[in-house]
């Protein structure tokens, strides 16, 4: 994996301050950063005992959340407001609590509303898991439904590309 997160490099956009894998506000999160890095989402957490599945090894269901959301900050890069349709996660290596693993994730082909992504998760050199995802577009009318108020981060999501769409039709 090429890169990691620094500093320098802008951050990603939050979904929400109480996401489960990257919301600063909630005092549950799984503590997910992540970094715009050209075409690329880096990222870097560190799971601790809250997330076992194991004695000393991270639960599957966390590296799978967090391959998820993952993809999710992919999605704000890519300007496009979608759902998960299907999510593949391949675990090719325990991981170990306590240790940073370094995240990518990256949009590999937009068909339509229809988004392929993939991403891994890497403890040094050693591939933990990869995964790869169906996205599905949807308008920002599918989250107000909820009745709950949505970020301030997400006025506007999708609406450059939408405005780009009509003006070629």
């Amino acid at each position: 994996m090429a890169g990691h997160v620094s500093a320098a490099d802008p951050p990603s956009r939050s979904h929400d301050a109480m996401c489960m894998a990257c919301g600063p506000a909630n005092p549950h999160s799984l503590g997910l950063v992540t970094r715009l890095d050209d075409d690329r989402v880096r990222g870097r957490v560190r799971l601790d005992a809250r997330h076992s599945g194991a004695p000393g090894f991270a639960h599957g269901g966390a590296l799978a959340a967090i391959m998820d959301d993952l993809f999710g900050h992919v999605l704000i890069q890519v300007d496009r407001p979608a759902v998960t349709a299907t999510l593949t996660v391949d675990f090719r290596a325990p991981a170990l609590l306590g240790r940073d693993l370094d995240l990518e994730a990256h949009c590999e082909r937009i068909e339509g509303r229809k988004l392929s992504l993939r991403g891994e998760i890497r403890d040094g050199d050693t591939i933990v898991a990869e995964g790869r995802a169906i996205f599905v577009e949807v308008d920002i009318s599918h989250w107000e439904a909820s009745g709950a108020p949505l970020p301030d981060s997400w006025r506007g999501w999708g609406a450059g590309r939408r405005r780009s769409a009509e003006s070629d039709a």
